[in-house]
């Protein structure tokens, strides 16, 4: 996993560099909400171009979401300004819960409590499954059963908490160097200089 996390630093350096020279618009003069989404726009694909390198093939076997985000990065980039953010989708599956029906005490008495549970053991285990199949990228593949999308998730779940660790580490060097600058400004520079 330190390879991937090396590589995923590597290519979200160079993403972040990439995007600051190409683009219309440098990160000085976006908004906190564009520089918001171009950070996690080129985290993600920094995830997945180290997942389907080198070291995402000595992890596992052949993962869909990888393809599936450098597929939409390249559609986003490509159909709007050459150097603009990606756009990364929402997702509202997982804000609406899931009622829980209470089975009627007749059902309950003429025996068909338990052909009731299994009907909505059933549905409950649909519903979720169509909701991870949103919520991973490339999980609306038609031809991934539950236990391949289980797969997938778990996947795309490791790797997530990967660029988690190397995002956290990158916000604590840049906090870590802004503070120093500003130590070496209150102690080296002379205010009354001027």
């Amino acid at each position: 996993m330190a390879a991937f996390k090396q590589d995923l630093f590597r290519n979200l350096l160079l993403g972040l560099r990439a995007r600051t020279t190409e683009a219309a618009c440098p990160f000085d003069a976006m908004s906190l909400q564009e520089r918001k989404r171009a950070i996690k726009c080129s985290a993600d694909v920094a995830m997945a171009a180290a997942r389907r390198g080198v070291a995402g093939a000595a992890i596992g076997g052949r993962a869909r979401w990888p393809k599936a985000i450098l597929a939409a990065a390249a559609a986003s980039s490509s159909s709007h300004s050459p150097g603009g953010t990606c756009k990364v989708r929402k997702s509202a599956c997982c804000k609406r819960r899931v009622a829980r029906r209470r089975v009627d005490a007749k059902r309950t008495i003429r025996g068909y409590a338990a052909a009731a549970s299994c009907d909505v053991a059933r549905r409950l285990v649909r519903r979720r499954t169509m909701a991870l199949r949103k919520v991973i990228p490339g999980g609306s593949a038609a031809a991934m059963d539950e236990a391949a999308l289980l797969r997938e998730t778990m996947d795309y779940v490791v790797h997530l908490r990967a660029q988690v660790d190397v995002l956290r580490a990158v916000s604590a060097a840049v906090q870590r160097s802004t503070f120093l600058g500003y130590i070496f400004v209150l102690h080296f520079v002379d205010p009354m200089k001027d």
